[in-house]
């Protein structure tokens, strides 16, 4: 008993001590800016992370997306280590101390938070960001931050910095950011994507929401780099591996032109990644062409089937629709359902080859076509994004 006593006394000065250090490493960081939001918070992460860089500023950046990545100064880019194999918050912790050690001037960190504890623990005990970004609220993983939007809305608002700045695109949800702005004594910033040049995305490797372009402009801006410093640094970041590409393939002498916006995986995220391909296939294709949409589907995210069938059938209304992945009987009997003809969606959940799911495709659309991935990305739809990464001529 007594040795466990002196234990816990050991650890929990251990804790204290580390707490402490840890505070003063922030303090060594002049720009601390936190990026929320329920889509856009990678890409949104390297946009800030390259325009502050091309301020001047020495920029430690750490995604969590699709891929986790820590972006070094240089704009390279390492895989973020994970001794458990999984996703732990105190990472920030070895985040801020590497850019401590490493003399940074400013520190860039993706949320990685769900959970209404851990996003206030993160922001007021591991980040304390000068800057907080929230992009947008959306209805996703409605299990731990709904059952409603504005039940998400009032989780992410509790990643506003205290007395400093908060950025957001967010429009339905305002009010909700502006009180808890005025409860944190900070700064609110409104910005939408108007302001935003239309040459953004021709000069961009991917496609980027213009909203994601004007939270990052912002953040940047009020780190002291001049807009269009800023916007030159982020035409030149690469994008996240879940970002929205688009890319051309000839296959027997038909065009084929993909969208990848499997990771827009909520219904009006994807509606806007769909109106964005939609304008940026027309644009690069020399004749119209019929829109099929490749629908990836994960056995462990039913509800989300129903939400994209209804939105396929309703709204995008293609040609087509091609099912990868799993539960293909079940979104097959969801889109029907939904009102799509059956005769017009080709179940393809056996195939888990991404060359014969192609082939297959093209063959259903022998004249070419505008391909749009979405649902989710793990499995068959990465692979297929993977295929027209490295077979297609960017658009």
């Amino acid at each position: 008993m007594h040795v466990f006593a002196v234990l816990c006394i050991f650890l929990l000065g251990a804790g204290v001590v580390e707490n402490i250090l840890h505070q003063r490493r922030l303090r060594q960081i002049p720009v601390r800016v936190h990026v929320n939001g329920t889509r856009g918070k990678s890409t949104t992460t390297r946009l800030v992370a390259a325009g502050l860089g091309a301020g001047g500023l020495r920029v430690i950046a750490k995604t969590t997306g699709t891929a986790a990545r820590l972006i070094m100064e240089d704009g390279s880019e390492l895989p973020v280590a994970r001794r458990s194999g999984r996703a732990n918050i105190s990472e920030q912790m070895r985040i801020v101390r590497l850019a401590a050690r490493r003399g940074a001037d400013a520190v860039v960190l993706e949320c990685m938070a769900l959970e209404p504890e851990n996003q206030w623990v993160i922001e007021r005990r591991m980040v304390r960001s000068t800057i907080g970004v929230i992009t947008n609220a959306r209805r996703d993983h409605l299990d731990v931050m709904g059952p409603t939007a504005a039940d998400v809305a009032e989780v992410l608002a509790l990643s506003a910095p205290y007395r400093g700045h908060l950025v957001t695109a967010e429009r339905e949800w305002l009010p909700v950011f502006e009180r808890a702005a005025a409860k944190a004594a900070t700064h609110l910033h409104a910005v939408d994507g108007s302001d935003v040049p239309d040459r953004v995305n021709a000069e961009f490797e991917y496609v980027s929401f213009k909203e994601n372009v004007a939270c990052a402009l912002r953040a940047c801006e009020l780190a002291g780099v001049p807009r269009e410093s800023a916007l030159a640094g982020m035409a030149r970041a690469a994008g996240d591996p879940g970002s929205m590409t688009v890319r051309k393939i000839t296959l027997g002498g038909a065009d084929y032109v993909f969208g990848n916006a499997f990771a827009a995986n909520d219904r009006d995220s994807t509606l806007d990644a769909w109106r964005l391909f939609a304008d940026r296939a027309r644009a690069g294709s020399e004749s119209p062409l019929p829109t099929a949409v490749i629908m990836n589907n994960r056995s462990d995210r039913l509800p989300r089937i129903g939400e994209m069938a209804e939105l396929v059938a309703r709204e995008i209304r293609p040609s087509m629709v091609f099912l990868v992945g799993e539960s293909g009987r079940l979104a097959a009997r969801t889109l029907r359902r939904a009102g799509m003809p059956a005769e017009r969606i080709v179940d393809l959940t056996k195939i888990r080859d991404a060359q014969l799911a192609i082939d297959r495709i093209a063959g259903e659309c022998r004249g070419g076509a505008h391909l749009l991935g979405i649902g989710n990305t793990r499995g068959a739809g990465q692979s297929i994004a993977d295929y027209f990464l490295e077979n297609g001529a960017p658009l």
